[in-house]
């Protein structure tokens, strides 16, 4: 443990939250995410309550007059009563943010400590908070909300399967694609994501998997990593909570989650989802384009940033998809050109992961 944070004036950060003096407190850093955002334990003394605080230095500049879109983001969630963690003080001359100690077990914690099936009552609650984060989330949206100004648009579609190319194809897989090549990969691809990007938006999270749920004590939820939320399809969530390129699980209970997410969403959340005749190809053409995404992410965490833990993840993630092109024929054309690539990614990266 050391005494502080890049020179931070922790003790009297602290001493303005709990309004009280704080002194020899202890930063012990932890393991970060995909993000450049870095995070802290902080212990107090032993007799405090709390005993620890989460310290997040975030390197974001945010305009005059702007808000963080983690602040911002939390106030609307918070304000439909979904569970995120306390904000307990912002110092944003120090890029310093103080937050509620909600543990060390993730969701993806409890699955290998209690197996898949011994963790469904959480995943059932996960599909719970998930339709009020649709329904209450983006009732409780208003002009002043950064997600509102967002979107998943065919424009950004293409820009993740851009990133897809240019940091898992070309950065870090090697694989010399021509220009043509990749635009005829999108070229089939991104008619099919036409269909998402016209269906009713609702409020997403955009990264609602495994590691971005807390298990508390209790056994309640808390959501993480929610300040890049953006309007986007009903699909997009469930896609990543179901197709968790952290947490494999089986296919009937995919199935049974999707089920009970279909019974707890209200009329108008159904008919987002379009076509109810069509909701698992619906639901298999997000998670194509979620998992896709993804593969991309890791590539660029172990290409660029040099997070070389991160390619461990492409494997499970590739079986995804390749499972998503067995069950949908119609998609062959685009497996076709796509699966020898996948499939060269999984090798890389299943022979140069770290343990």
């Amino acid at each position: 443990m050391t005494p502080g944070v890049d020179g931070l004036p922790v003790d009297t950060a602290l001493s303005t939250i709990f309004r009280r003096p704080v002194s020899g407190s202890k930063t012990t850093e932890l393991a970060g995410d995909a993000s450049t955002r870095r995070y802290f334990r902080v212990h107090l003394s032993p007799e405090t309550a709390p005993e620890s605080v989460i310290l997040m230095r975030y390197p974001d500049d945010v305009p005059d007059g702007g808000e963080l879109p983690f602040l911002n983001v939390h106030r609307y969630l918070a304000k439909a009563r979904l569970p995120v963690p306390a904000i307990l003080g912002h110092f944003p001359e120090d890029k310093a943010l103080y937050l509620e100690d909600l543990g060390d077990t993730m969701l993806e914690d409890r699955v290998k400590a209690d197996g898949v099936d011994g963790c469904r009552p959480l995943y059932e609650r996960c599909i719970e908070i998930l339709v009020r984060l649709q329904s209450d989330g983006t009732q409780a949206l208003d002009r002043r909300a950064i997600p509102a100004t967002l979107a998943f648009d065919v424009e950004k579609f293409a820009w993740e399967i851009d990133f897809f190319f240019e940091h898992a194809v070309r950065g870090f897989g090697g694989i010399p694609l021509s220009a043509r090549d990749e635009r005829s990969i999108g070229d089939l691809l991104l008619p099919r994501l036409e269909k998402l990007a016209a269906l009713p938006r609702v409020l997403v999270h955009r990264d609602l998997h495994s590691r971005n749920l807390m298990v508390r004590g209790d056994g309640g939820l808390v959501l993480l990593d929610f300040q890049d939320a953006r309007m986007g399809n009903v699909y997009y969530d469930l896609a990543s909570l179901l197709r968790d390129s952290y947490v494999t699980l089986p296919e009937p209970m995919e199935a049974e989650l999707g089920y009970g997410w279909r019974h707890a969403a209200s009329s108008t959340l159904r008919q987002a989802a379009g076509d109810g005749g069509a909701f698992g190809f619906l639901l298999d053409l997000a998670a194509l384009q979620r998992n896709v995404k993804a593969i991309g992410t890791f590539g660029n965490q172990a290409h660029v940033r040099g997070k070389r833990l991160y390619l461990g993840f492409i494997p499970p993630t590739v079986a995804h998809l390749e499972r998503n092109f067995a069950r949908n024929p119609e998609l062959s054309p685009l497996a076709s050109r796509l699966c020898p690539i996948l499939a060269a990614l999984s090798a890389k990266a299943s022979s140069e992961a770290h343990p």
